[in-house]
């Protein structure tokens, strides 16, 4: 058996060995439709306004049918006109490499066939793709047009050729072929010969042609097809609005549209595809919805009324419109709009505060009432501060709004007022004065109580469950219960230990829901006050979002995802807890992608400390191999949570051939209060030797990685910790910043956001009395030790994390000759998101570590090649 297995061996090597010298891979399998027959238009004998009469290269230009929506495999079938379906056949080359068909004769109008075949390769590669054909042929590579061969040769000519320069990313592509038989033609066979060169021979990519569109998860199915935004169901749950979202490749311009359905058949009931709308609520009671629709900085405000079929105005010409809110009876409305003070001259700005860096500083919101019947509006509140809308009454008589405003000698640098406005009196009831910690509120179903969420120190550290000595870390979120006779406290989750995320007090069944973040995962409860008892709801998948309840049934919606699975709409009966499937529109992008598995992987510190992680294998993946991997971690208050997509999809990577290793150190919440107040003055200190320890553990448990090539990344405050571990360990071969945090000094200073998150972070700490935590952890003062290449990426236009820290990073470890890299991203902010820019940003990192974890720096010379500067 070895020697037949060796002998198997050695001639597949052989094979192989003999494909990279000739440096060209034929395309040997195929996919086929039969002939279908085409007529010229009318009068196409007629010279047009040119002086040109119509051709079969036009018939072979003209459009058919959506090359790049289609994704053939053996026997599906296609739609083709009168209703009838072309089905894809497998069709094999013959000894000379040739697709070839018979032809009856005559031929008597001219006919077409599409041709279909996929290509792999392990790795970044430029090449050429031949055809020759003595036919006329379009042809397209990944459902783009690369062009055509118009000649016709005939059957004593050689077949002409068809040459293109092809850059092929690691992964499957699709060449299709759209072939033209026209009358006249007297060659006895309808012939296609196809291959790929290399263009390079120093590139090793190993090529494999096949039949099969299934594939690994690619940049472009994050971004493409369309896609769920959110769902809203209707008061009594028979209807449901839903918001979609597509983007239109190569530009990346993207259409968002609304439609209302009916929940039993989702069927169509209205739709503003072509009629762009915001703020869709439904009524309270109702079966109506109302809707804002926006024109040269006015708003104008409709109510659609389903059952009569027909929308009124409300409300119009509303400068700087911003939100609203419907009372429980429908008889008004309170709205928020903005009033704009930025009057300085253009040649200056006199900055008054560490916000009024911001642009938007000067805006401030105010409420005011309309009266839905009489159509008249008066205004509520007026001031130096912006009015916060939280919530009305359910008996229509009170409003519950907020002030906040900076008050920088007191982290949290913020203070808020929260009041009840009696609507009958125009009198204001203040229920908390200067708090500190700042909560969202909204009433009960009676009116007797109000939930409010806010960080453990809220209502003076109601909620905190950690020893005296430990600071809270009140990004934790919990939920309270306030008395409004009694105006006590009531700390629910104080013993619970996911994070709240979003928290609803249910009008129908008189129970408390809440999204909590429950170590990487995010699910939904149902609080049953009256026994002060939490239960889980039985979601399908990882990641439960956008909640929204019907206020006169027992039924929900929710967006559900996983790791592996793409976010989906589902329908949520309370009573049963049963999860019915409204919307599933990525399952169709999805169909032909493989994913590999993911796994829990958690590991105990020397400290002690449970640290959780998963790990992404590639498809196919073979535990006696070697693979390069790569470790993600955040580091900061969030976990990384098991969301499908993001702007670091993990099973992206995972497919193209790395092992991904995401963790969660100390100082997340959704662990416990204990365990995220571990963030709280630390800065990077903790988290750092946790992921060296778990690295290496990680290492050791698994085989199959290869420890020479381990690289790390991490954004924001994951920025922040790569630039620290690449301070503190030799241990990656390469490392990938984004948005990073150099100095915290600066960052504190500098950044939009940076005092205030160091509020959190360095809790009663200061660059001038904390030199422990403002310079010596930070990697701008530690650059001497870094060994590791580094990439640091940031957007040009970054407020949150300036784009200072990465470009202070990069000056030093240029000074001092170390491997690094930089990448500005033009026009984008913290979060990488134009479409064209964001797949460029994707492409670069997954060069970057091609070229440090693979040794092929080929695609990274091919985005960045050098200059002579």
């Amino acid at each position: 058996m070895k020697c037949k297995l060796f002998t198997v061996l050695f001639l597949f090597l052989a094979v192989g060995l003999q494909g990279n010298n000739d440096r060209e891979t034929p395309l040997s399998q195929w996919l086929t439709t039969e002939p279908l027959p085409v007529v010229y238009p009318l009068f196409y004998e007629t010279e047009n306004v040119a002086g040109e009469s119509f051709s079969s290269e036009d018939l072979l230009k003209y459009r058919h049918i959506r090359m790049d929506t289609v994704y053939p495999s053996g026997g599906d079938q296609m739609p083709w006109k009168g209703g009838r379906s072309v089905t894809w056949t497998e069709a094999m080359v013959n000894h000379e490499n040739q697709l070839a068909f018979p032809v009856d004769s005559p031929v008597s109008q001219p006919r077409f066939r599409y041709l279909a075949t996929y290509i792999s390769t392990d790795r970044w590669m430029e090449g050429s793709l031949e055809i020759k054909t003595p036919q006329v042929v379009t042809v397209y590579l990944n459902g783009q047009q690369l062009g055509h061969k118009t000649s016709v040769e005939g059957p004593d000519d050689d077949p002409g050729t068809f040459r293109r320069n092809v850059k092929l990313e690691r992964g499957k592509h699709r060449v299709m072929v759209k072939t033209l038989y026209t009358p006249g033609e007297e060659r006895p066979e309808w012939t296609v010969e196809a291959r790929l060169k290399h263009e390079n021979d120093s590139c090793r990519a190993v090529m494999d042609v096949s039949t099969s569109p299934k594939r690994h998860k690619t940049i472009h199915d994050i971004l493409n097809g369309r896609k769920v935004s959110w769902l809203r169901p209707s008061p009594c749950g028979a209807y449901y609005a839903v918001a979609y979202r597509q983007s239109k490749p190569p530009g990346g311009s993207t259409q968002r549209w609304i439609e209302v359905k009916k929940a039993e058949d989702h069927s169509l009931v209205h739709s503003f595809r072509h009629a762009p709308i915001s703020g869709f609520q439904w009524l309270p009671k109702s079966h109506a919805f109302s809707y804002v629709k926006q024109s040269g900085g006015q708003a104008d405000l409709y109510r659609h009324d389903l059952e009569k079929g027909y929308a009124e105005l409300l409300l119009e010409d509303v400068e700087r419109f911003h939100s609203y809110q419907w009372s429980r009876k429908e008889d008004f409305i309170i709205y928020t709009a903005r009033e704009d003070h930025n009057h300085d001259p253009d040649h200056i700005r006199h900055i008054l505060g560490m916000r009024d860096r911001q642009s938007n500083s000067r805006v401030r919101a105010f409420l005011y009432y309309l009266d839905v019947d009489s159509r008249t509006t008066y205004r509520l509140t007026y001031g130096a501060l912006s009015t916060r809308l939280h919530d009305i009454s359910p008996c229509g008589g009170y409003v519950l709004f907020s002030h906040s405003w900076p008050h920088y000698e007191q982290r949290p640098y913020s203070l808020q007022n929260i009041y009840m406005m009696d609507l009958s009196q125009m009198t204001a009831d203040t229920l908390f004065y200067r708090k500190k910690w700042p909560v969202n509120g909204s009433f009960s179903p009676d009116g007797d109580h109000i939930l409010f969420t806010g960080g453990p120190d809220a209502f003076d550290q109601a909620g905190k469950n950690i020893s005296a000595n430990m600071l809270a870390n009140n990004y934790d979120t919990q939920a309270y219960l306030y008395h409004i006779n009694s105006r006590e406290i009531t700390a629910l989750t104080r013993e619970f230990d996911p994070s709240i995320t979003s928290a609803t007090w249910n009008r129908h069944d008189g129970h408390i829901y809440w999204t909590a973040q429950d170590g990487d995962k995010v699910r939904l409860y149902r609080y049953t006050l009256r026994r002060e008892r939490i239960t889980q709801l039985s979601a399908p998948g990882d990641i439960v979002s956008g909640v929204q309840f019907s206020s006169d049934a027992s039924t929900a919606t929710a967006m559900v995802q996983g790791a592996t699975r793409p976010a989906r709409g589902y329908r949520i009966d309370l009573d049963r807890d049963h999860w019915t499937l409204l919307e599933d529109t990525e399952t169709a992008n999805y169909r032909q992608v493989v994913f590999g598995d993911v796994r829990q992987w958690n590991h105990t510190t020397r400290e002690g400390v449970e640290i959780s992680g998963r790990v992404y294998v590639p498809p196919h993946f073979d535990e006696d191999s070697s693979y390069p991997a790569i470790v993600y971690y955040y580091g900061g208050t969030n976990p990384v949570s098991r969301r499908f997509g993001g702007r670091y999809p993990f099973n992206l990577w995972a497919g193209q051939g790395y092992v991904v290793y995401v963790l969660q150190p100390s100082g997340a919440t959704g662990f416990g209060q204990e365990f995220s107040a571990a963030h709280v003055n630390n800065w990077g200190k903790t988290v750092s030797g946790e992921i060296i320890e778990c690295t290496k553990a990680f290492m050791r448990a698994h085989p199959f990685v290869d420890s020479t090539k381990i690289g790390c990344a991490g954004a924001s405050y994951g920025g922040f910790m790569t630039m620290l571990l690449v301070t503190d360990t030799d241990l990656f071969a390469t490392a990938i910043s984004h948005a990073g945090i150099s100095s915290i000094s600066s960052y504190w200073g500098e950044g939009y956001w940076g005092y205030a998150y160091s509020a959190h972070a360095t809790a009663h700490k200061y660059p001038w009395d904390s030199p422990e935590i403002y310079v010596e952890q930070s990697p701008l003062f530690r650059a001497d030790k870094v060994n590791t290449p580094l990439l640091l990426i940031t957007g040009d236009s970054d407020t949150n994390v300036p784009p200072g820290e990465s470009v202070q990073m990069y000056t030093a470890l240029k000074i001092l000759g170390k491997p690094v890299e930089l990448l500005k991203v033009k026009g984008q902010d913290h979060h990488i998101v134009s479409y064209q820019r964001r797949i460029h940003w994707n492409n670069a990192m997954l060069a970057w570590f091609n070229k440090w974890l693979k040794d092929q720096d080929d695609w990274w010379e091919e985005q960045f090649p050098k200059k002579n500067f």
